[in-house]
């Protein structure tokens, strides 16, 4: 591993995605990431592999552009890699994109393209056009939310169609995504949506039947010809119990080996090649036991938070980005993650107590595996001061997961 200064990678957000980031860049090339937001939070507090700005008024879109282009003006001489670290700053990048890449290198799709997909009915048009399967889906309204009429059979999924302007209200009894049973449960939960302000349409589904352990993540980059350069597929093992939390994953393995698992690569690198598609992007899947088909629920226009796993399994995302964004070189293999590994976000200690606990069917295929890692425990970034703060926040981590895992049933 050398050292490179030529290029450093640039991270709006201070959370666990952030140094999920750093930590992908310093493994592979030994380099700093710098890091913007309007506070440091636990996860990159007292690291040494990322420098942290705090901003105090950072989600002013004007105060954010400002931020960067001065960051790049006083470092000319460095190409600068611009990640988002939420959904909610991969759409400012959307929106300020013409400014900002005249200073950055953006891993991230067209903005337009970008738009379209991030809408889950869009997505599942283009999903039709290309033979990529998805859940049944139908649209609601502002409108009509008080006059459905669904022809899906229950119980349904319900789910925001515009996740970042759904992230900024608050009722009691808010969840990241509902699993309803009856038509009077959606609409009890549609109107404390709207009538808490939520403005953009929702989305009813259909549920997949299956624990947990039949949710997968893939993690894929296409370089700026739009070829596919990375791919890696995890299946879920524990998915965080808080309801404003469902869908981030608290533990991830590598996935069954059949022949859906092998089919599921095919379709998604052939449908991102065939809308053109460029930079990271992130897809929630399941395997569905009726048809043997993985479901495609949505895409999301980043590296997600779980991403570390990835490198786990030997893909870091990190190299395919610098060989097309920094080397400029088109001919490089498409890297594959197919080692065994598991990712978690909790101490060791706790997860491998609850896969015993609660998961006895996977304890043998776990304690088989070495490779069991989090994003933030890292060799080369360990101060004493660093490991105190790490060991706070998985205390947090583990207690959280305990108190739900003990009186929830979905959590496994």
């Amino acid at each position: 591993m050398s050292v490179n200064l030529e290029f450093q990678p640039v991270v709006i957000g201070t959370d666990l995605n952030a140094y999920n980031v750093a930590r992908a860049f310093n493994m592979e090339y030994g380099i700093k990431s710098q890091m913007f937001g309007r506070k440091k939070l636990m996860m990159v507090n007292y690291s040494k592999i990322c420098n942290v700005t705090e901003v105090s008024r950072f989600a002013e879109d004007d105060i954010m552009i400002e931020t960067l282009i001065n960051y790049a003006k006083a470092n000319p001489s460095t190409k600068l890699i611009l990640f988002a670290a939420s959904e909610q700053y991969v759409f400012r990048i959307f929106k300020n994109y013409e400014k900002l890449k005249e200073y950055y290198l953006i891993p991230y799709a067209e903005p337009e393209l970008g738009l379209i997909l991030s809408d889950k009915m869009n997505f599942y048009s283009y999903c039709d056009k290309y033979n990529l399967d998805y859940p049944k889906a139908e649209v609601i309204t502002k409108a009509s939310y008080d006059n459905i009429d669904i022809k899906i059979d229950y119980p349904v999924v319900l789910k925001p169609i515009e996740s970042s302007d759904y992230f900024n209200i608050n009722f009691e009894g808010k969840e990241k995504v509902y699993i309803l049973q009856n038509e009077e449960e959606v609409k009890v939960v549609l109107r404390n949506i709207y009538e808490t302000g939520y403005q953009h349409n929702m989305v009813i589904q259909e549920y997949i039947r299956g624990d947990v352990t039949n949710e997968y993540v893939m993690n894929v980059y296409s370089d700026t010809s739009g070829k596919v350069k990375l791919m890696s597929l995890g299946r879920v093992l524990i998915e965080d119990p808080q309801p404003d939390m469902r869908g981030n994953y608290v533990a991830i393995t590598n996935p069954i080996d059949h022949k859906s698992t092998n089919k599921i690569y095919q379709d998604i690198k052939r449908f991102l090649e065939s809308i053109n598609f460029t930079g990271l992007s992130n897809f929630d899947l399941k395997y569905d036991e009726k048809d043997g088909r993985f479901k495609v629920f949505e895409i999301n226009m980043r590296q997600g938070r779980s991403s570390f796993f990835s490198i786990l399994a030997g893909a870091n995302y990190a190299m395919p980005i610098v060989e097309d964004l920094i080397k400029e070189n088109t001919i490089f293999q498409t890297v594959y993650g197919d080692r065994p590994f598991v990712w978690i976000n909790c101490s060791k200690d706790t997860f491998m107590h609850i896969i015993k606990e609660y998961r006895k069917d996977f304890y043998e295929e776990i304690c088989s595996i070495d490779n069991i890692q989090d994003t933030l425990y890292y060799k080369n970034d360990l101060s004493l001061l660093r490991k105190i703060n790490l060991n706070k926040y998985f205390k947090i981590c583990d207690e959280r997961l305990w108190t739900y895992f003990k009186t929830r049933k979905d959590v496994t």
